[in-house]
């Protein structure tokens, strides 16, 4: 019985024994990872912000064995582009990380798998935004859980606080917002769900008198990483009604079941994109005006190419932020966008509307559009008239009114607003169908057919057919190039051009599509930084002699793709082992004042200098040595910096 009970309780030791290890070893794993997260949220921050920059700063990192107390700030970093007017000051935020492997507020919600951690964070009440708690009667006016797998899945939910604001008589009432999502790491997939139930705001009491309704708002969202690195899925917006009255103007609207949805999909070589536009029912002033959709549709969108260009776009707005102003690479941008201008339309793309449709109890109205695009050869050799003929291979354009829809519009609104009866409204009514009718026939635009006027445009072959009436391509594109000022041999109207102004000068050679070893350790060489290569966690490093940027410790990471092996992010970090710790103070005035680097302080209290580079879209050889030799000359001001503002 003794030995029962004592092998009993050497079982519950080494277990509990097990569980604190874990606990403990997850809790430093976490913290360890928490600084790549951290730079990998401020990079994603400024590709999604390229009229200002946002930054996350993180404020206190106190890990204990159980769990970690955090908090973090939420800035604006003023540049010269900046817009007027932007806030200052620190939005923070308090998290909570309780460490797996089994953190209790995940079992408590019924995760009994091990998980890596549950974190709970809100925005923290500080002298800023304190008149925001005011409005949210002193609850977080924005929190969120997460149940985080050690795999990288992670659970999510989240909850804007219910606001009502009221001054002077007017009053504005939001119920809050509910966000339920997932989010799976490796596989870069999202899903999320919002739901806002209602917002009012009255303003009848206001100069401008006003009174809007809405409610049932959701916001759906299913996308995942793409095989050309893009998110593709479905995402959508629905809104169950709103409803607006003027009253000053005798306007009273009211609107069901608006919707707006986008499909991205892909294949083996092309992207294909779908937007989906609907209301339901449209009241306005008591005439029912129907309902209607709208389908645009983009297909056959050559995947590398689209790729290429969001890239190239996503450096041109990097490139604006930093201030930078490389006309060589400006030139070499562009001719990038050309080469896949011409590699998108390779693929023969196809542009659609099917349908812009609108209906009513007593007819339907519908235009569909298609347009197929080719590729012209030769494109410097043809004039905008030519490449505009060349460029499209076909045109289909099918217009469709109903005539009883339209009458039956037409009587609605002569009833309610010009106050005639029913007969005189249907007189007045079909008197104008007749004219428009007769109209569309004098013009050419539409013929009659029966219930509808319809109208049909065909082109193909250089040769356009509106309603059976040949139009050739030169009289067809003629009045489009002349609404745009140019003449049909491309030349600007009533401007005299050069013709010995010299060319463009072409672009340099040494573009970079991803950071190649070799490469950057013979520039680090050539700068006499002396590297020597260690392997890291997601690639090769450079330990670089640091003498004269006054750190200990000077470095550059490779990171690289598992699946490309391709390197197309460099983070240059430079560690300081002072005998006086440099002040969170001193490191946020840093952060405020240079945009180009972070500086934190590591779990060791060294101060560590950080700076990202990333190649996609391509950079320039010359440019990355600038970058490099910026950097280091940053590191050695903070440098001199950190030791003339010692920790207090």
């Amino acid at each position: 019985m003794k030995k029962s009970v004592a092998i009993t309780l050497g079982v519950v030791i080494v277990g509990a024994g097990s569980w604190v290890g874990a606990t403990w070893y997850t809790g430093k794993r976490i913290e360890e990872s928490s600084q790549r997260h951290l730079a990998e949220a401020n990079e994603k921050l400024a590709k999604i912000t390229p009229l200002f920059g946002l930054r996350i700063d993180q404020l206190k990192y106190e890990r204990g064995l159980f769990s970690t107390q955090a908090r973090y700030g939420l800035s604006f970093v003023k540049s010269d582009n900046s817009p007027d007017g932007m806030p200052a000051g620190m939005v923070e935020f308090d998290a909570t990380i309780e460490h797996g492997p089994f953190p209790k507020s995940a079992l408590a919600r019924g995760a009994i798998a091990p998980k890596l951690a549950f974190v709970h964070s809100e925005i923290a009440k500080t002298d800023n935004i304190k008149e925001l708690f005011e409005l949210t009667k002193d609850v977080s006016p924005l929190a969120g859980d997460a149940v985080i797998s050690f795999g990288g899945f992670a659970t999510s939910s989240a909850r804007i606080a219910p606001v009502k604001i009221e001054h002077e008589g007017n009053t504005v009432d939001f119920s809050g917002m509910t966000v339920n999502g997932t989010f799976d790491r490796k596989l870069q997939a999202v899903t999320a769900n919002a739901l806002v139930e209602t917002l009012s705001v009255n303003g009848a009491k206001s100069d401008d008198p006003i009174t809007m309704a809405m409610s049932g708002l959701t916001m759906d969202v299913n996308s995942r990483m793409g095989k050309f690195g893009l998110s593709v899925g479905d995402s959508n917006i629905k809104i169950k009604r709103i409803d607006v009255v003027k009253p000053d103007e005798e306007v009273k609207v009211s609107l069901d079941n608006l919707g707006y949805g986008v499909k991205l999909s892909e294949d083996d070589k092309t992207i294909n994109a779908e937007a989906t536009y609907q209301t339901g029912d449209i009241v306005l002033n008591d005439v029912a005006l129907g309902n209607g959709q709208a389908v645009v549709k983009l297909a056959r969108l050559d995947g590398d190419a689209v790729k290429q260009l969001s890239d190239t776009y996503n450096q041109i707005v990097r490139q604006y932020m930093m201030g930078a102003s490389d006309e060589g690479l400006k030139d070499e941008q562009f001719d990038v966008l050309l080469d896949n201008a011409g590699k998108l339309l390779n693929g023969n793309p196809s542009f659609s509307i099917d349908p812009i449709s609108w209906k009513t109890a007593k007819g339907e109205s519908k235009l569909t559009f298609t347009l197929d695009l080719a590729n012209p050869p030769n494109v410097k050799e043809l004039t905008p008239q030519e490449i505009l003929v060349k460029a499209i291979k076909q045109i289909d354009a099918t217009l469709i009114i109903s005539k009883p829809m339209v009458r039956d519009l037409m009587v609605q609104y002569a009833v309610k607003k010009e106050g005639l009866d029913v007969t005189a409204a249907g007189a007045q009514a079909d008197e104008q169908m007749r004219s428009v009718s007769g109209m569309a026939e004098m013009f050419n635009v539409g013929k009659n057919d029966g219930d509808n006027i319809v109208g049909k445009f065909h082109f193909a072959d250089g040769m356009g057919d509106l309603n059976g009436q040949k139009i050739p391509a030169e009289e067809l594109f003629a009045g489009l190039l002349g609404a745009t000022g140019m003449d049909d041999e491309g030349e600007p109207e009533d401007m005299d051009m050069d013709p010995e102004a010299p060319a463009a000068a072409a672009a340099p050679a040494d573009l970079m599509e991803d950071f190649d070893f070799d490469t950057v350790n013979a520039m680090l060489s050539d700068m006499s930084y002396s590297p020597r290569k260690e392997d890291g966690e997601e690639g090769p490093v450079l330990i670089l002699d640091a003498a004269n940027t006054g750190a200990s410790d000077l470095r550059v990471e490779f990171m690289c793709n598992d699946f490309t092996e391709k390197c197309h992010d460099l983070v240059v970090t430079a560690t300081y082992s002072g005998k006086k710790p440099v002040s969170l103070k001193a490191i946020n005035a840093w952060n405020q004042e240079y945009r180009w680097t972070r500086a934190y302080l590591d779990d060791k209290n060294q101060a560590v200098l950080q700076m990202d580079m990333n190649s996609e879209g391509g950079i320039g050889k010359e440019n990355l040595q600038i970058m490099l030799n910026t950097f280091f000359s940053i590191a050695e001001d903070f440098s001199v910096a950190s030791k003339a503002a010692p920790a207090k």
